[in-house]
C-alpha cells in the first residue's frame, strides 16, 4: 500500500492530503476500492488502498472527497489547440472550416489573444478534471504564450511545435486534363525548423519544470517534407519525446498522397521509416486495416478526438480495430468540447454505433475501454505513463474528485460505467496537479475567471469581425440573434 511502516506502534505520518471515496486506480490490476483513500505528500502519491489502512498510516493536513465521491486519476487530453477556444463556434456547420476559419484565427488573435484563449481552454479543462492537455501550436510564435500560461494555471501540457516546410496542391478530378497534383519543399524552412526544434526541446525540457514537456508537431504529410519527418523522428529519440501528426483526416489528403507517392499517408510514413513508438497519429479517421497493422507493428499510437469525426463529416475512427491490433489509443478534446468526461461518453456511444450495433457486439468497446483511453492509455500515448495516468505509489499526485452526492451517480453498481455514462465536467469537486490543489469546490484557484471572461469577450468580438465573412453559410440559419 505505501512506502511507510504501518506498524501499530507508529503514529500516523503527516501528509498534505488524504482523499477518500471510491478510488478508481487504473493501475495494472485495475483495482477499484469502494471505500478507499489516497495519501499525498508534496508532489507524489505515498499511499493508495482501503480507507481504514491509509487513515491508520497517514493524517492529512487537509481532507478531500467523501464516502459517496469518486477519486480518479487526473484525466488526460491527448489532442487540443489552445488557440481555437474563442472561435470554435464560428466554424459550426460550415465546411470545410479548418484552413478557412481555425488556422486564420491564430493570426488574428495575436499574442494577447492566444494567452486569453489558452486560459479559457485550461480553465475549462481543469474544471472538468483534466490535469494534462496537449497543444499542437504549429508555429514557434505560440510556444511562449501557451507554455507560460500552462505554468501559471498549473495544468500539465504536452507542448508540440513545428513549422510547415512543404506546399502541396491537389488537382481535382475536373483539372486532371490540364493539371497535376504537386508539392514543393523549402530546404531553408526545413533547416530553420530543425534548428529551432533542437533549441525548443532543450529549453523547455528544463523550463517546463516537468509540467510542460516539449513535443514535435509535424502537421501532416501534405505540409511536411520527408526530410523533416526523418529529422523529427531523430530529435524525438534524442530528446525522449514524440512526434504528433494529423493524418488520414480527409479524402483530399489521401488522394493527394496516393497521386504523389502511390501510397496512403501512413503507408508513406512507414516507407520512409518514421512510424515508431514515438509517433502519435492524430485522428486517423480514414485508416485501413493494413495501415492499422503497420501502426501496431511499429508501436505507433493514436489520439482519438471523436467529436471531430462529426464536425468535419469524415468517418468514425476504427478505435475497436486499433485497440484489438494492439495500438495504444488516447482521447482528445480538440478544443471542440473541453471536457473529457463528455468525450468519453461520446466515444463510447460513437463506437457502439459504428461497430457494436452492426455486429451485435455489446462488448467490442466498453465504458472501461473509454476510461482507460482517458487515463492510463492517454499517458502511454504521450510517453508519460511512468509519472501520470494512474493512482499508484510513486506516481505524481494528479487526481480528480468527482461529486457523488447526486442522483445521476447514485447508486452505482459499476463505478467506471457510471462515470463514463453519467458524469459531467461540473461534477468535479477538486483537482490536484503534481500535488498542488488547483480546483477546490469546483472553482479554479489559479485563474481569475471573472476577469478572464471579460478578456475573452473582448478578444472574441475582434476575431468575429474578421472570421464571420469567411463562412460560406450564415452563422445562424433559422434562429434570429437579437443583440441587446
Amino acid at each position: 500500500m505505501t512506502d511507510a511502516d504501518t506498524g501499530a506502534d507508529r503514529r500516523p505520518q503527516a501528509v498534505d492530503f488524504v482523499i477518500t471515496g471510491t478510488v478508481v486506480t487504473a493501475d495494472a490490476d485495475r483495482r477499484v476500492y469502494t471505500d478507499g483513500a489516497v495519501a499525498v505528500r508534496d508532489s507524489g502519491i505515498v499511499a493508495v488502498g482501503p480507507r481504514a489502512e491509509v487513515e491508520r498510516a497517514f493524517e492529512g493536513d487537509r481532507r478531500l472527497g467523501g464516502h459517496r465521491d469518486l477519486v480518479i486519476p487526473g484525466l488526460i487530453d491527448t489532442h487540443n489547440h489552445m488557440a481555437q477556444a474563442l472561435v470554435r463556434s464560428l466554424a459550426l456547420e460550415d465546411l470545410p472550416n479548418i484552413t478557412r476559419v481555425y488556422i486564420p484565427a491564430e493570426d488574428v488573435l495575436g499574442d494577447d489573444g492566444i494567452r486569453t484563449s489558452a486560459r479559457v481552454t485550461m480553465a475549462n479543462l481543469l474544471r472538468a478534471g483534466v490535469t494534462t492537455t496537449t497543444d499542437t501550436t504549429c508555429t514557434a510564435e505560440h510556444e511562449e504564450a501557451v507554455g507560460e500560461t500552462a505554468l501559471e494555471t498549473g495544468i500539465r501540457c504536452a507542448l508540440a511545435v513545428g513549422d510547415r516546410d512543404r506546399t502541396s496542391r491537389l488537382a481535382s478530378n475536373y483539372e486532371q486534363i490540364d493539371g497535376r497534383s504537386e508539392y514543393q519543399d523549402d530546404p531553408a524552412i526545413t533547416a530553420g525548423n530543425i534548428a529551432h526544434l533542437e533549441d525548443f526541446l532543450t529549453r523547455w525540457s528544463e523550463r517546463g519544470r516537468g509540467l510542460v514537456r516539449p513535443y514535435i508537431h509535424a502537421a501532416s504529410v501534405p505540409s511536411i517534407s520527408d526530410e523533416l519527418f526523418v529529422a523529427a523522428q531523430d530529435l524525438a529519440e534524442r530528446h525522449d519525446t514524440a512526434v504528433m501528426t494529423h493524418i488520414n483526416r480527409d479524402r483530399e489528403e489521401i488522394e493527394l498522397c496516393v497521386s504523389l507517392f502511390g501510397r496512403r499517408p501512413l503507408e508513406h510514413l512507414s516507407r520512409i521509416g518514421v512510424l515508431g513508438p514515438r509517433f502519435l497519429a492524430i485522428h486517423a479517421m480514414l485508416t485501413t486495416a493494413r495501415e492499422i497493422r503497420l501502426m501496431a507493428e511499429a508501436g505507433a499510437k493514436l489520439a482519438h478526438a471523436p467529436v471531430v469525426c462529426t464536425d468535419i463529416v469524415s468517418a468514425v475512427t476504427d478505435v475497436v480495430g486499433m485497440r484489438a491490433a494492439g495500438v495504444t489509443v488516447g482521447l482528445g478534446c480538440d478544443t471542440v468540447i473541453n471536457d473529457i468526461l463528455a468525450v468519453m461518453r461520446i466515444a463510447f456511444f460513437m463506437q457502439a454505433q459504428a461497430a457494436g450495433i452492426p455486429l451485435y457486439d455489446p462488448i467490442g468497446f466498453t465504458t472501461e475501454d473509454a476510461f482507460e483511453m482517458a487515463t492510463i492509455d492517454g499517458a502511454k500515448a504521450l510517453i508519460w505513463d511512468q509519472e501520470i495516468g494512474s493512482l499508484e505509489v510513486g506516481k505524481a499526485a494528479d487526481i480528480a474528485v468527482i461529486d457523488g452526492e447526486n442522483p445521476r451517480l447514485s447508486p452505482r453498481h459499476n463505478p467506471v460505467g457510471s462515470i463514463v455514462r453519467y458524469a459531467v465536467g461540473t461534477d468535479v469537486r477538486s483537482v490536484l496537479v503534481d500535488g498542488r490543489l488547483v480546483v477546490d469546490d469546483g472553482r479554479v484557484l489559479t485563474i481569475d475567471e471573472d476577469s478572464l471572461l471579460e478578456e475573452a469577450d473582448e478578444v472574441a468580438a475582434r476575431v468575429r469581425n474578421d472570421l464571420v465573412p469567411r463562412r460560406y453559410w450564415p452563422l445562424n440559419q433559422r434562429f434570429r440573434i437579437i443583440d441587446g
